[in-house]
């Protein structure tokens, strides 16, 4: 089982963003006047924890006070990236790349800010300077792989799918590691183009395992081919061999297969074996959720927020959501997700399925007001009481029928607030969809977190081991 739970978290979290996930590995040097009171170590300690307008304050402070506008303008730009205000990100980096002092002596960092600046610029859909840029870094004798990796995704986005192709066979020439190929498969998933991304799949099998961790990278493409058996004996492999993210994609494939005890069991170690208690709690309320247990599932997702462990935190939160909004507790679950908004504020997912709790409680609220006209209606003179009950009873039967019709069938609802049958007559959830890999299920809403998916939306998940630290070698 999973004994590191701080490798855990850095491995769940690398495919967030692909700049991160490509350059965080490669661009980690010793630092320099790096003191940890100063106000640059402090922007970057706020920025791994998320607080980005603590960060932001850190880092103009290390500009105006402490002279390293390079570091502190690119860190102000991840801040301001990880916020959505893509306008001052890509400002902010311009004042980087302006501040570096010798750019032959400091390559690395000049290319790691340009990364960072074409992907705001791709936020803004300012596509032509991206490329710009992409056509510059695929020059580079470090990163150009991953900058052909990045112009395919682009060329994605403007539907030259053609193009992105023959970007991503070049990527591959000079990587072809197992995770090469899972993102090229992500980039046509996001594109409606699995068929185009599983060919890409389907030759990674072709590469025999040669490292501990090429198990679980086995599991993950035989799990997105829907191979479930081999996925099943690579990822056990993976967690023989101790490989994080191993335990969830396989309890995720025994979900999705409708064998939910082996699924428990699984969860279940996580918990006596004290491996990762709050995975283990998360993995039983997941499965809870799924059966129509909501009432025992929220006590599982408490019993994983007590352990306090922050690694599935994020998971819990959301879950606990979508718990009380299967309960039809929509006041409940509206008003936790504000709470869980302010958390993780760039949490897409959430920021939708917010929309739709809005909706639910204002409807729910409008239902109750027309109960009350109607009842105070049935007091008036008789001459009053028959236009009126028609045209209330009326409005008013059409939501309580909606409403009954959620309960009876146990329906569960999408991020839009599109109602989906779960499939049987009992009203039990079999399997799992999650077509487009951000990591929810794509029926019942859950959040499995980012073991085998990717939400390219958000770049706050960052860990000690995806940051370079800045220096620029002055």
């Amino acid at each position: 089982m999973i004994k590191d739970k701080k490798s855990e978290k850095s491995f769940r979290k690398a495919r967030i963003s692909l700049p991160v996930l490509l350059l965080g590995a490669v661009l980690l040097f010793p630092g320099c006047g790096n003191a940890s009171d100063s106000a640059y170590a402090s922007g970057m300690s706020a920025l791994k924890s998320e607080d980005y307008n603590t960060a932001i304050t850190n880092f103009q402070s290390a500009v105006d006070s402490e002279g390293r506008e390079a570091e502190g303008y690119r860190g102000l730009g991840i801040a301001y990236l990880n916020l959505g205000d893509y306008e001052n990100a890509v400002n902010a980096f311009s004042k980087s790349l302006a501040a570096i002092k010798y750019p032959r002596q400091n390559k690395s960092f000049r290319e790691d800010v340009l990364f960072y600046q074409a992907q705001a610029y791709v936020e803004e859909q300012q596509y032509d300077n991206a490329m710009t840029i992409y056509n510059e870094l695929i020059k580079s004798e470090e990163h150009a792989g991953q900058a052909f990796l990045l112009r395919g995704k682009l060329y994605a986005l403007e539907n030259k799918f053609g193009q992105a192709g023959q970007d991503f066979q070049k990527a591959l020439e000079l990587d072809n590691s197992y995770e090469i190929y899972l993102e090229i498969y992500d980039i046509y998933v996001q594109n409606n183009r699995q068929a185009d991304g599983a060919a890409f799949l389907k030759d990674a099998l072709n590469q025999k395992p040669s490292e501990s961790d090429d198990y679980y990278q086995l599991g993950r493409i035989c799990y997105e081919l829907k191979d479930y058996g081999k996925a099943e004996k690579y990822l056990k492999k993976a967690i023989e061999k101790n490989i994080p993210g191993a335990v969830m994609l396989l309890g995720r494939v025994y979900s999705d297969t409708g064998d939910y005890e082996s699924a428990e069991d699984l969860y279940q170690s996580c918990i006596d074996n004290d491996t990762s208690v709050s995975l283990g709690y998360n993995g039983l309320a997941l499965i809870a959720i799924m059966k129509g247990n909501y009432d025992d599932a929220l006590q599982k997702i408490q019993a994983g927020l007590d352990t306090d462990e922050a690694e599935y935190k994020e998971e819990l939160l959301y879950n606990e959501i979508i718990a009380y909004e299967k309960k039809l507790d929509f006041k409940t679950a509206a008003s936790k997700m504000e709470s869980f908004l302010k958390s993780y504020p760039t949490n897409q997912k959430a920021v939708q399925e917010n929309l739709f709790l809005q909706s639910r409680v204002t409807e729910t609220e409008a239902t109750a007001s027309e109960n009350v006209t109607s009842s105070s209606v049935s007091s008036s003179s008789p001459s009053d009481v028959s236009n009126t009950q028609s045209e209330a009873s009326g409005s008013t039967q059409s939501k309580t029928t909606d409403t009954a019709d959620t309960d009876q069938s146990n329906a569960s609802y999408n991020s839009a607030g599109e109602g989906q049958s779960n499939g049987d007559d009992s009203g039990s959830y079999q399997g799992t969809v999650d077509a487009d890999n951000d990591g929810y299920d794509d029926n019942t809403g859950v959040y499995y977190g980012t073991v085998y998916g990717t939400d390219t939306s958000t770049y706050g998940n960052y860990d000690s081991a995806g940051y370079y630290d800045g220096s620029t070698g002055y």
